[in-house]
């Protein structure tokens, strides 16, 4: 799923911001005056591929610096550092947007472990990847009903325990609320153990 694009970044008219997560057809346009005024040559340059890779999809500032950094040619990293401060200053880059947006697609299908390791994959910092996790209530409440969808019965055997195990634990949910899952042991406001097949519970709660 493609993350939302950035706000609005005021192309100049005919230019194309392209859609989120896909190429634009045409070549961007150079930035607008007021977003580049006082920068110099090699800073506009950056500059503009930095909204090039913004009008696509969200960036944390870490990811995108290392993206532009493979493209430089002739301008320094001095000169890409200064454009990404102009960025931020407008509040066209945002380590906490791209965090949040990110946590809210991938959490209808990942859990907070899975989503807090692509995170810190993109460079994004400690205290921005906790606040934009989902809670432990919406984990719990996301993987029971992965978990429904897959399987819907307690595993009753050993071997279909573990298989089950291994699809939660695989998409980041954490060993203590997977074991309280495939042994029908759930909050009320995740559902309640009542909801668990009968014929399976026996060997879930040994």
């Amino acid at each position: 799923m493609a993350l939302p694009s950035v706000p609005p970044l005021n192309l100049p008219p005919g230019a194309s911001q392209g859609a989120p997560g896909s190429a634009s057809d045409t070549a961007p346009a150079p930035p607008p005056a007021a977003l580049s005024d006082g920068l110099g040559e090699g800073a506009r340059r950056q500059l503009k591929r930095a909204v090039a890779a913004l009008a696509r999809r969200e960036f944390g500032r870490s990811e995108l610096q290392r993206k532009l950094l493979r493209g430089l040619e002739d301008d320094s990293p001095g000169d890409l550092a200064e454009a990404l401060d102009r960025l931020q200053s407008r509040g066209l880059l945002s380590d906490n947007r791209m965090a949040n947006a990110l946590a809210r697609t991938r959490a209808v299908r990942y859990g907070r472990r899975r989503i807090e390791q692509e995170l810190e994959r993109r460079g994004v910092d400690a205290d921005t990847i906790a606040a934009a996790l989902p809670s432990e209530a919406q984990d719990a409440v996301t993987a029971l009903a992965l978990w429904r969808r897959r399987f819907g019965t307690l595993p009753q055997n050993h071997a279909e325990r573990n298989r089950q195990g291994r699809f939660l634990t695989a998409r980041g949910f954490s060993a203590s609320l997977v074991a309280r899952i495939l042994s029908g042991r759930v909050e009320s406001s995740e559902g309640s153990a009542s909801d668990m097949p009968d014929s399976s519970r026996q060997f879930g709660n040994r």
